[in-house]
């Protein structure tokens, strides 16, 4: 017999509030997000500093060749480390990720809290939350020929709704971001499905098929900056849309010491 479990997914825009400032209490609500956002382009002096959170594992390619150059991966993955420190109350230099089938990191200490990170160009995002989630970040770049994978990626009604778009790129990525949240969060990756997840505005419906999940979800996009088309996808709240914040996550590395030190 056919698996006919369904969950439901609403899709939206989002205006969500950003914050200037890393908050003074790191603490998650049942249904808050927060969304820290990193202008990697601020952090290259910090690289020597942000470095000492890694370990010999994360440090060194395979091959012993030391990360020098990939200061964005130092950057991303030391920030990440530190902000999940500051709501674990955890040593941020000894923290270790586990990883699910499809590569989707986790904390086995700490299962209550969730978290997802993506990187594009200049940018990091990172989401975390009480709720299963996952996120996504695109650089909207001028020169990427998105008409050629149209037809590939979406059915027929979104296939239209982007040719018929005033702003077809900002629509493509729009719809991309949203499809990429929603697997990332459901730790599933990009596979022969990827097409049919619903990615308009709206309730749909997710079939077994598509989706294996009996949980509702809600997907949103929201801007983080011009160029950048962001997505969240998180395990469904009612009160989505006021429980989601963005916070700066400043360029001071005393500043980011005391968000594990207080």
């Amino acid at each position: 017999m056919k698996n006919t479990q369904t969950a439901k997914l609403l899709i939206s825009f989002l205006k969500i509030k950003k914050l200037a400032l890393i908050p003074e209490k790191f603490y998650l609500d049942e249904n808050a997000i927060h969304i820290y956002s990193i202008y990697l382009p601020d952090f290259t002096d910090l690289k020597s500093d942000l470095a000492e959170y890694l370990n010999s594992k994360e440090l060194y390619r395979p091959n012993n060749l030391y990360l020098e150059s990939d200061y964005k991966f130092i950057v991303y993955r030391s920030i990440l480390k530190i902000i999940l420190a500051a709501y674990t109350k955890s040593d941020a230099k000894k923290m270790e990720f586990d990883y699910h089938l499809y590569k989707k990191p986790y904390l086995a200490s700490t299962p209550w809290l969730h978290f997802n990170i993506s990187h594009s160009e200049d940018y990091v995002v990172i989401a975390v939350s009480r709720r299963n989630l996952g996120i996504d970040i695109e650089y909207i770049s001028q020169d990427f020929p998105f008409t050629n994978l149209i037809s590939e990626i979406f059915e027929d009604k979104e296939v239209t709704a982007i040719h018929n778009s005033k702003d077809k790129k900002k629509m493509f990525y729009s719809y991309w971001t949203r499809k990429e949240a929603l697997v990332k969060g459901l730790g599933t990756g990009i596979n022969d499905n990827f097409k049919y997840i619903p990615c308009s505005d709206g309730e749909h419906i997710i079939n077994a098929e598509i989706a294996s999940t009996t949980t509702n979800w809600h997907i949103c996009n929201f801007n983080i900056s011009d160029h950048y088309m962001g997505a969240i996808a998180c395990e469904f709240s009612a009160s989505f849309s006021k429980d989601v914040v963005i916070y700066t996550v400043p360029n001071d590395m005393n500043l980011l010491r005391k968000m594990i030190n207080n």
